[in-house]
């Protein structure tokens, strides 16, 4: 059986030491009606297996975007774990 692999990837030391920085760098970069678009026209050509942008600027622009949302993923997996383990009431 393959073993899943569900730990942050391709984040560097100081993603992982900063993930607000990711998180910051990912919104600065996508304005909020954009993802929400661009998350649907995803999710359309996931589930239709075809979507309008096939070819040229718009085809980079999805991958950017996707590696992006991943890394943004990963960074708020990072964060949120950091900020359990600082409110987390002491043991004892």
């Amino acid at each position: 059986m393959k073993k899943l692999d569900y730990q942050p990837t391709n984040l560097s030391d100081y993603e992982l030491e900063n993930p607000l920085s990711t998180m910051v760098d990912f919104l600065d970069n996508n304005h909020l009606h954009q993802i929400r678009e661009k998350v649907w026209q995803l999710y359309k050509g996931w589930v239709n297996n075809s979507v309008g942008f096939t070819e040229g600027d718009e085809n980079s622009d999805m991958l950017y975007f996707y590696t992006q949302l991943v890394d943004f993923i990963n960074a708020a997996f990072i964060y949120t774990e950091k900020r359990k383990l600082e409110i987390q009431p002491p043991k004892g």
